[in-house]
């Protein structure tokens, strides 16, 4: 830890003080409005014209609580193969193809293999799909459970697979706000480094001239920047809700990358923050003495971040 700097900026005296004001200061959330649903994504998904889900999902609307399901199966993939993609999503998988095993039990395990590109079938691989829409049970949901618009449940099923991705817009909330910072000192300081947001170190290289070796060449981070053109800086943001991995390893982790970084002439910096971290009091303690520079979202509004960047 640069200590002088710390100590200079939030006007105290020892890490203890800063350990005090880093726990004083972490936020409990980072969700904002937009964080729950990407409805905009949703919608977009809906009404793609070239996908044209929307119709898709009228059509196997006819297959809702009717008699003769098998028969009817039958004659909308053979009508109208467009549906096949549909039916994957109908059970909350984005995957096009993918392998099921058909038997964990039996002495040989065989796995049956699904493409659900659309395409013209033969009666065998109609066989097929229905085989899989009644052991995946969506046969019984459309004849016993499905009682309207499958426009409606659709949604809902993108809803349900909208909030697997939560996990990865936190971290993207993080990005975004130190990117705000980022981008406002850069402006007061007229324009004095660029800014590569995920991007891998080789585009330092590529791009600027800057040799690294290849133990990084191909790794991405959240942020390098190039101070005055020539001096790089790796930025790395999380924000730490306690589930996950271990606080440990995440320090250690942190510390490993600044080591490595080193030996390409790369300072580090990282930014982290999250009611997870409330608990681990000495977890931070072991990141400020090990780690040259952590910050919290606190210490960034506080002008730290600003401050580190210039005396690098």
């Amino acid at each position: 830890m640069k200590e002088e700097l710390y100590f200079n900026k939030l006007k105290l005296t020892n890490l203890e003080e800063i350990l005090d004001i880093f726990y004083k200061s972490i936020i409990d959330t980072n969700r904002t409005y937009d964080f729950f649903v990407d409805w905009k994504k949703i919608k977009e998904k809906l009404t793609d014209k070239e996908m044209k889900l929307e119709i898709k999902l009228n059509l196997l609307n006819s297959l809702i609580g009717g008699n003769n399901f098998d028969e009817k199966f039958r004659t909308l993939l053979h009508d109208y193969p467009e549906i096949l993609p549909v039916i994957p999503l109908l059970i909350a998988v984005r995957d096009i193809a993918f392998p099921v095993i058909a038997d964990f039990y039996s002495e040989k395990i065989d796995i049956d293999v699904f493409d659900f590109t659309e395409r013209e079938l033969s009666e065998t691989e109609i066989e097929n799909y229905l085989n899989f829409v009644d052991k995946t049970g969506l046969k019984l949901f459309f004849t016993e459970l499905a009682n309207r618009s499958l426009v409606d449940y659709y949604l809902g099923v993108e809803v349900g697979m909208d909030t697997n991705a939560r996990k990865n817009r936190s971290g993207e909330i993080m990005e975004k706000v130190i990117n705000h910072h980022l981008d406002d000192i850069n402006k007061r300081q007229n324009y004095p480094f660029p800014i590569l947001k995920q991007k891998s170190f080789g585009n330092l290289e590529a791009e600027f001239n800057f040799p690294v070796n290849s133990d990084i060449k191909n790794r991405k981070a959240d942020f390098i920047i190039l101070k005055d053109f020539k001096k790089p800086i790796n930025i790395e943001v999380n924000f730490y809700t306690g589930s996950g991995s271990k606080p440990q390893e995440i320090v250690d982790a942190y510390i490993q990358r600044q080591r490595e970084l080193a030996l390409n002439n790369i300072e580090f910096i990282w930014i982290t923050d999250g009611y997870g971290w409330k608990e681990q009091r000495n977890q931070t303690e072991k990141g400020f003495k090990k780690i040259n520079y952590l910050l919290n979202i606190e210490f960034v509004k506080r002008g730290l971040l600003e401050d580190i960047i210039n005396n690098i």
